[in-house]
């Protein structure tokens, strides 16, 4: 891929993914404010047993889309079409089981609302295997198309649905027309891989798939349970508003990860291609400058969030505001572990980066049962992030035995010194707005100064490096 295509491939990211969370992002004050509190919690906590569910009916398989890219480079068309059928077959028997297993023991759930979680699970699953498809050979258009127009119209959908149509249970106006609009791209993928490949399961194109990817699905299981058990466990140990008004700081979070999303798309197939040529030393040189990055993004977004939060929500969910520092701080630490993951992804030592997450996981539950009771959304906020730096702890000492040199811990030690001294300044300036806006100011300016000549070498036809 050529250096103009990798460009090319980074503004389409951007542009989608600062389109598809900014369109997530600017709908937060519609849907808080057309939703209580309770109605939000519902929706929150229903998205999270999607995210769940696709992992295991997906039995993520969009993780051996990445090495298959280069395994059965070829043949690759011929590989998805495998394993969408196989997604295909084992999804709708398993929607079957469920339903009659309801039926035979009459369980007091909506079949409905089973059955329809269940297929936005399997959508969900599928459009991940061909994101996966589309990013390893460089797509990034019709990438960014899939990123954008299911979140776009189920968005729109959802909103009209509320506003003119349901009077009571609003919750359901926002499921069910994303799980329509999802199911809908989801067959709309089923079609475009059949159509490519053959028409047909090949036992070893799924026998490759499952060694890498089964491992993962309990890693998958953990990952959505390390986060989005928060909610479900609010939910039932606190109550479902409590959830909503977590889950509204949390959504404020993608902020970040509009960054952190577009760089992966890029990031991932480069970075295998460089380990693979053996370019060590170029990757960590690149790996500094993302790590500075996202820091200086994340202490911008801690520093300016409370009048952020305020103009999203309605004072209802202003009392979540405190729990902001941890929350961001879980976002930088899952990028940072992210970087080690990749590592293990590489040399297929999939079992690994389960055993870790697993772990990481298994801490999370058992603290928020400890302390969400006691301490409601608050505990779970700092129990999160308690997880999650087991999971870079442990991601990182495995990842050292694979690959000694990249990413010494010493990287982080800068940024994380600027997130704990951010946050310090945001709890003592909370109410002070004009200081921490003026903070983030100066920040910025500085860090800019500071990494002008890396600024450069990315961009250099910016026409304010001509006066120096």
């Amino acid at each position: 891929m050529s250096e103009n295509n990798y460009k090319k491939a980074g503004t389409f990211y951007f542009v989608g993914n600062v389109f598809n969370k900014g369109i997530a992002f600017l709908t937060v004050p519609v849907f808080t404010r057309i939703l209580s509190t309770s109605d939000y919690g519902i929706v929150t906590t229903y998205n999270s047993w999607i995210g769940i569910l696709s992992m295991i009916m997906g039995f993520a398989l969009h993780m051996s889309v990445r090495m298959a890219a280069v395994d059965y480079k070829e043949k690759l068309d011929d590989f998805m079409s495998s394993i969408i059928l196989f997604i295909c077959l084992s999804s709708f028997g398993s929607i079957a089981i469920v339903t009659g297993i309801m039926k035979v023991f009459h369980i007091n759930t909506s079949i409905m609302l089973v059955v329809i979680c269940m297929l936005q699970a399997f959508a969900t699953a599928t459009i991940e295997d061909y994101s996966s498809y589309l990013m390893m050979q460089y797509r990034y258009k019709a990438r960014t198309a899939f990123m954008i127009l299911p979140n776009l119209i189920s968005v729109l959908v959802s909103i009209f649905t509320i506003t003119f149509i349901l009077h009571d249970n609003l919750y359901l106006g926002r499921i069910i027309p994303t799980a329509t609009i999802t199911t809908l791209f989801g067959i709309i993928v089923v079609v475009l891989v059949l159509r490519k490949g053959k028409f047909r399961i090949n036992k070893e194109y799924i026998k490759y798939a499952m060694a890498i990817s089964a491992p993962l699905i309990l890693h998958g299981i953990a990952l959505n349970i390390l986060s989005q058990s928060d909610r479900i466990m609010i939910t039932s140990l606190a109550d479902s508003a409590q959830t909503g008004i977590y889950s509204l700081i949390y959504n404020f979070s993608m902020i970040a990860t509009v960054i952190t999303t577009t760089l992966e798309g890029i990031w991932v197939p480069w970075f295998i291609n460089k380990l693979k040529a053996g370019s060590r030393e170029e990757i960590k040189v690149v790996a500094r400058d993302y790590i500075h990055l996202m820091t200086y993004a994340m202490v911008s977004l801690i520093l300016v969030a409370p009048e952020v939060v305020k103009i999203l929500a309605n004072e209802n969910y202003w009392e979540g505001i405190s729990i902001i520092p941890p929350v961001v701080l879980s976002n930088f630490v899952i990028f940072a572990y992210s970087l080690y993951v990749n590592i293990e992804h590489y040399y297929k030592k999939t079992p690994y980066i389960t055993l870790n997450t697993v772990i990481a996981a298994g801490s999370n539950i058992i603290l928020n049962f400890i302390f969400i009771p006691r301490y409601g959304y608050v505990a779970a906020a700092y129990t999160t992030l308690t997880s999650y730096i087991i999971s870079f702890t442990l991601h990182l000492r495995y990842a050292r035995k694979l690959e000694p040199d990249l990413y010494p811990l010493k990287q982080f030690n800068n940024p994380l010194a600027n997130l704990l001294v951010v946050t310090v300044v945001f709890y003592v300036f909370k109410e002070q707005p004009v200081i921490r806006w003026g903070i983030m100011c100066v920040y910025v300016m500085a860090m800019f100064y500071k990494e002008r000549m890396r600024l450069k070498v990315y961009f250099p036809g910016l026409p304010f490096w001509k006066s120096e």
